[in-house]
């Protein structure tokens, strides 16, 4: 490519004359996006960018052909910022600058346009952008959820006292910043503050911004030294507070200040000072007040300290964003039981003592018609972190919506308010309504809609499924597209019952793009079956026309049945697609379905509203022609079957009243009578045959070990009797052994494994230079190293490694940063960066399973002390083998005594053989793609349980099988990396020990059938 090509290059507006171009790229951009497989076609560029929420879209053209796509749009987790949606160059172009003039062009529209700042997101492994947009005056924030970028170059440059320094200085050239691929931020007393520093011959300027208030808290120059301080970001409601103000002169001739204390629904700051004239240096104290409201979280803007000063003329506003909070912070935690009727039930207060200093807390519980508290008044005292167990009896379940107060003591200090007292009490048939801190709630028997305040996501499950497969998200109105309702609260609700339904209405009023009133309606049935509309009035002046009504859904593609024309298409449970590879207008019918076993998931729409995917998403969109002044309109409804309809079938015969028939096999089932698979040195082992059938059967049984019939008998059945039997065994670590039961009308087949231990010693060993722990059974050899990383990061069986990892230094990989491979369990939530700050160390381990079989292996410690969340959890992974038996088994321990642990865990399994172009996965028992291949383009697919990973010519095996069989498991295989996730949903109360479900690895000469390596799932420990 010529110089002369790059100097062709320009930014220009969106326009669908570009479409084509613009699905031109990103069709050549795939490697780039993980190598996927997908098509973009003009149409669907033109379709989405129609639907689009970008208030501009900028684009990179070398003369007519795009190279550059920059989407900007108003940010929807916060307010007061735009957002780089998406950000994209086309691969035989990256390295030129495009960028960067792209990054740029977005950044000075923001000035342009008045805002104070643009924010983006990315991954942690990015390592050739960050710099880019460090470079454009992005910082990165220091959070475990999420790789978050603010830019505050806009904010700076539209403050008065600094816009003639930039008359003087470039932002961009004269920036001294030091970049690194890490998160940003001066920790001080709580604050984080990042900082722009300027300088060229003649000026210098440094400009600090508080993360939280996102405000300039600091601006020194040749000429002063301008700052706010306060003693600690954290601020008890009800104490009083100071801001400190100080400003140093380093010129000759005196400065005239003017300070003034702005109020805010949080914060009033008590200031007035008038023609202040400061020659050397000046400092005050400020009294602030801090009022009541809700604690802040870290997607929003904090309550802040504002000041509004004048320097010389010129107006400055400076903020310090702070974290307001009660004294003692509470949640009250309480699993429901079911089938427990005016039984004792044990809730939980989970409390954080925010004054940081032993304090007495009393709590008198509100007297209510739904339960009976066993103790009324609750007096207890807490240095740091308490729970209490608050026992009662139910005296009738629904939703328990009170209030209690509280009282809080020092020695010197009293603090009193009412906390909320908010939780469900379910069972068969109960409706009902509430609300806590962070959602509402609507119940119908064991099911519950939650709709989170903070955006209007809503979900619908039962009780026991923490992570929903279908989300809906909040409705956009227009065209184009704006999605105000993300950050706006319901202004109040209203619900109602009758004899089959519980009914919930959220209010709300938007402005954007008219004046409406919205209410968002959901009747919830007690089987499962939600329906949800939206009622809309047009509280504008004008009639309006033409309005779009455009209803954003999440819904996992995977074990799912689509319509598509005229034929149902199943997307089996491996590979995951991308709803964006689907053509919409192929859409035959209005309903989609899950067959997942746990809870059958179905959704359907009105046959008149569009269908339409985007990326992930799948979208209902309405178009309303006519809506006149003061007039109103319901949505058509949308539905949700979350288990009410378990098949394909009834759920097609549900949304369009047609019917398909399917066929559903039975089984039988052959185990031994202890269930112990561990045999030792045994020449025949004893079996049972179940049969589920209650019936006569006449037949024979053959067993088979490989190709050769080890057993075989004739059996007379009057009824499903046990059958007694014993098989001779073979000398080796695995026997896995097929049987069939055949009659003259069928044939029923199944299998099962035996394992087989030796004398084997396994040898444990430690290296001190890397304090490495390794352990070796005979051609298996695992080794970790918690100086490194707190996971196991080497397998090795024959010499052979199977694990990716990075030993000896984590390092950034793809998406992630710092990585480490191997195989490692960890809660969600928790970032890698905040899991090394922790404590680990490994130890030697043995395990006894509920057989009497000894595992002896490797366990890693990680207690967390600095996290602020789980600080107390303890965490201890384990990874056992037994003597002889070339297997590992890896299962994680949790507990916390004050905080009940409702999340999910990750355990992930780094995979390497050989290279990652020679690594491959092949699935068990899966309908259509049965292997995949690593090291070229990317795959997202649902692994199955068990799976098989090998190297290229298939010739060595590690068989992988979760005794989880609720957990989900997925793989990303890449160019860069291959990744087995497997995805467990904890619930554990505080106190609770905890061991997640053991997943097992293999390394067998030949893979095991499935049905056969089932039998591992009645190993426990």
């Amino acid at each position: 490519m010529t110089q002369s090509t790059i100097d062709s290059i320009k930014i220009v507006k969106y326009h669908e004359g570009l479409a084509k171009s613009i699905a031109d790229m990103w069709n050549e951009s795939r490697e780039g996006w993980g190598g996927d497989a997908s098509i973009m076609t003009e149409e669907q560029v033109i379709e989405k960018e129609a639907n689009s929420e970008d208030l501009f879209l900028y684009l990179a053209l070398d003369n007519e052909k795009v190279v550059g796509y920059c989407g900007i749009s108003e940010y929807k987790e916060d307010v007061k910022a735009l957002y780089i949606r998406l950000l994209n160059v086309h691969p035989n172009y990256q390295g030129k600058k495009i960028g960067k003039q792209l990054v740029l062009k977005a950044v000075e529209k923001t000035v342009e346009l008045g805002w104070p700042r643009i924010d983006l997101y990315t991954w942690a492994g990015n390592v050739k952008a960050v710099p880019l947009y460090k470079k454009c005056g992005f910082f990165w924030e220091d959070r475990d959820e999420t790789t978050h970028l603010m830019n505050f170059i806009p904010l700076v440059l539209q403050n008065e006292l600094l816009k003639p320094y930039f008359q003087h200085l470039d932002w961009y050239k004269d920036n001294k910043r030091v970049i690194e691929v890490k998160p940003d931020g001066t920790k001080e007393n709580g604050f984080t503050f990042f900082e722009y520093i300027w300088q060229n011959e003649q000026y210098y300027v440094r400009v600090q911004i508080e993360k939280s208030g996102r405000g300039i808290r600091l601006i020194e120059t040749n000429e002063y030294l301008l700052e706010i301080k306060m003693d600690s970001h954290s601020k008890i409601e009800g104490r009083d507070a100071n801001l400190q103000v100080f400003v140093k002169n380093k010129t000759n001739e005196a400065l005239t200040i003017d300070v003034n204390g702005l109020q805010n629904e949080r914060i009033h700051v008590h200031a007035t000072y008038k023609q202040v004239h400061v020659k050397e240096q000046y400092h005050i104290d400020i009294p602030v007040s801090i009022y009541d409201g809700s604690e802040p979280n870290e997607w929003v803007t904090h309550p802040k300290a504002e000041l509004n000063i004048q320097m010389n003329g010129l107006r400055c506003i400076m903020a310090l964003g702070t974290y307001p909070k009660k004294a003692m912070k509470l949640k009250w935690v309480y699993h429901p039981k079911k089938f427990e009727t005016n039984k004792r039930q044990i809730c939980y207060l989970e409390i954080d003592n925010q004054l940081k200093q032993n304090a007495e807390i009393s709590l008198e519980l509100p007297e209510n018609s739904w339960l009976e508290w066993t103790e009324p008044i609750i007096t207890n005292s807490v240095e740091e972190i308490g729970l209490l167990e608050v026992p009662f009896l139910i005296n009738k379940y629904g939703f328990i919506q009170a209030e209690c107060k509280v009282t809080v003591k020092t020695e010197d200090e009293t603090f009193e308010w009412s906390e909320p007292v908010a939780f469900s009490l379910p069972n068969f048939g109960v409706k009902a309504c509430g609300y806590d801190k962070e959602y509402y709630y609507l119940q119908n028997g064991y099911y519950k809609v939650r709709i989170r305040k903070r955006d209007n996501a809503m979900t619908v499950g039962s009780e026991e499924n923490l992570i929903q497969r279908t989300v809906i998200f909040p409705p956009k109105f227009g065209k184009p597209y704006i999605g105000e309702l993300s950050k706006k609260e319901a202004s109040h609700f209203e619900w109602n019952q009758d004899e089959q339904k519980s009914t919930l209405k959220l209010f709300y009023e938007i402005s954007k793009p008219s004046n409406l009133k919205l209410i968002a309606c959901f009747e919830l049935y007690g089987e499962g079956l939600l329906k949800y509309w939206l009622e809309i009035e047009n509280s504008s002046r004008d009639e309006l026309h033409e309005l779009y009504v455009y209803q954003p859904i999440r819904h996992e593609l995977n074990q799912t049945y689509v319509p598509l024309n005229n034929n149902i298409i199943y997307f089996n449970d491996a590979k995951m697609t991308d709803l964006s590879q689907l053509n919409s207008n192929e859409v035959s019918e209005n309903w989609i379905f899950s067959d997942d076993l746990k809870e059958p998931h179905g959704l359907s729409w009105s046959k008149n509203a569009k269908i339409g995917f985007d990326g992930w998403l799948l979208y209902v969109e309405e178009k309303i022609e006519t809506l006149q002044v003061k007039g109103k309109i319901r949505t058509s409804p949308i539905h949700i079957a979350v288990g009410a309809i378990k098949s394909v079938e009834d759920f097609q015969f549900f949304a369009t009243g047609l019917r398909e028939t399917m066929l559903i096999n039975k089984e039988v089932n052959l185990s031994t009578p202890t269930t112990n698979l561990v045999l030792a040195d045994q020449d025949k082992m004893a079996v049972q045959l179940k049969r589920i059938q209650n019936r006569y059967f006449h037949g024979t049984l053959s067993i088979e070990e490989g190709q050769e019939i080890i057993h075989q008998m004739e059996i007379h059945q009057e009824n499903n009797q046990d059958i007694q039997l014993e098989i001779p065994t073979k000398k080796k670590a695995y026997t896995p052994i097929h049987y069939s039961l055949e009659s003259d009308s069928q044939q029923i087949q199944g299998s099962m494994l035996f394992i087989q231990q030796d004398h084997t010693k396994i040898q444990l060993t430690k290296e001190e230079e890397q304090s490495i722990y390794k352990l070796t059974n005979g051609d298996l050899t695992i080794r970790a190293s918690t100086r490194f990383f707190p996971t196991l990061y080497s397998i090795k069986y024959k010499d052979q490694e199977w694990l990716d990892s990075s030993f000896p230094v984590p390092e950034p990989k793809a998406w992630w940063n710092p990585w480490g491979g191997g195989v490692q369990s960890s809660l969600n939530g928790i970032s890698l960066f905040s899991w090394l700050k922790e404590q680990s160390y490994t130890t030697f381990v043995k395990k006894t399973d509920q057989h009497g079989n000894v595992w002896e292996g490797l366990a890693i410690h990680t207690n967390f002390e600095k996290h602020e969340k789980w600080k107390g959890l303890r965490s201890i992974q384990y990874y056992l083998t037994l003597p002889g038996v070339p297997i590992i088994v890896h299962f994680t321990e949790l507990a916390h005594l004050h905080r009940s642990i409702h999340e999910a865990l990750y355990t992930e399994l780094w995979l390497k053989k050989g290279s990652i172009s020679h690594t491959m996965a092949q699935l068990v028992d899966t309908k259509g793609s049965q292997w995949f291949k690593a090291g070229s383009e990317e795959h997202i697919f649902r692994s199955s349980n068990p799976y098989l990973v090998s190297n290229h010519d298939q010739t060595e095996w590690m068989q992988v099988f979760s005794a989880n069989s609720k957990a989900d498991s997925e793989c990303i295989f890449s160019e860069e990396f291959a990744l087995a996730a497997t995805i467990s949903h904890l619930n554990i109360n505080p106190g609770d020990d905890h061991r997640t479900e053991p997943i097992f690895m293999l390394f067998p000469g030949t893979p095991i059938e499935k049905e056969a390596i089932e039998s591992l799932k009645t190993i426990k420990f």
